[in-house]
């Protein structure tokens, strides 16, 4: 029978040494790499989220089509609807949206590089009528939208801020809309403890997450309804994150010689070992992620959606 004491000091062992190299990937994230290095590496359409698969047979480009359309459907998104996408990456999301779903899109990111590709992807694709990307920050956004998308923001926002981003969101949400939020959390309750003990819970808040505690579901899903949303379905996405960081790392080993004529040797070898650590906490169970939708607190059950029609939303 393992030892369970050794089993805990070994996964501290992986988190303090996975700690170090996420202190020196966040020196080197989005602001400094070109879209070129990430064009190399994830699919086509440029999701830097969780893909979604239905067997885990998928390829990447496939798998994250699936991911987008399991959300847009899973809102019910139809045409018409005003859709907001929060940090929506280099728009792969507005631009399905817009194009097989006919809603009107506004995109908004806080990186200019991302901001720049997404504009020209837009224009390219003859959508520029029915999207707007956007270099804001979501507290500057202004209207209300019948659809909201959120996703990989919350753990950003950590425990302390995590109520009012949900407020400001809700806030510009029609009567009728209906947010979806993923993110990453805590397996812990209290956020701070977890299975493979005190050390490993620490390690994660303190050095994923600096400026806040890395909030558990419980605590997600409590501020959500103090800041005036019903949650109506939950999904634990934890299974398709490992398998699509393990995709994206396969990836980076197989465009090897080519990025790193892009980014310098120490940036090429701390983004694969990022991503290969990532897949090592999220298949321990050491971190989740879950996708969270909602509509505004006191929406009539007639409104709700029946369990059995594919979540979706009518």
């Amino acid at each position: 029978m393992p030892d369970e004491g050794k089993a805990k000091h070994g996964f501290g062992s992986f988190l303090k040494s996975f700690a170090a190299r996420v202190l020196t990937e966040r020196d080197t994230h989005l602001g400094d790499v070109p879209n070129e290095y990430f064009a190399m590496w994830l699919d086509p359409r440029m999701v830097y989220s969780c893909a979604w698969f239905e067997s885990g047979e998928e390829d990447l480009a496939t798998a994250q089509l699936k991911k987008i359309d399991h959300v847009l459907t899973k809102i019910g998104l139809r045409p018409g609807h005003r859709l907001l996408d929060v940090d929506c990456g280099w728009g792969a999301l507005v631009m399905r949206a817009a194009e097989q779903y006919g809603a009107r899109c506004v995109g908004i990111t806080q990186s200019k590089n991302q901001f720049e590709w997404a504009r020209e992807c837009v224009k390219a694709a003859g959508l520029a009528d029915r999207i707007d990307i956007r270099l804001q920050a979501y507290a500057d956004v202004k209207g209300r939208f019948d659809r909201i998308a959120s996703l990989g923001m919350f753990e950003c926002e950590g425990r302390s801020d995590l109520q009012d981003y949900v407020s400001v969101l809700q806030e510009h949400l029609e009567p009728d809309g209906v947010l979806v939020s993923h993110g990453i959390t805590s397996t812990a309750p209290g956020s701070i403890d977890s299975r493979f003990g005190l050390d490993s819970g620490a390690y994660l808040a303190r050095y994923l997450f600096p400026d806040d505690e890395l909030p558990d579901l419980g605590y997600a899903l409590t501020a959500m309804r103090e800041s005036g949303i019903e949650v109506s379905n939950i999904q634990n996405l934890r299974r398709h994150c490992v398998r699509t960081l393990r995709l994206w790392e396969e990836n980076l080993r197989a465009k090897e010689i080519a990025l790193r004529q892009l980014v310098n040797d120490r940036k090429y070898q701390t983004w694969r070992q990022y991503l290969r650590d990532w897949a090592t906490a999220f298949e321990h169970d050491e971190v989740s992620i879950y996708e969270i939708v909602g509509r505004k607190v006191g929406t009539r059950a007639s409104a709700l959606p029946w369990p059995g029609v594919s979540q979706r939303v009518t």
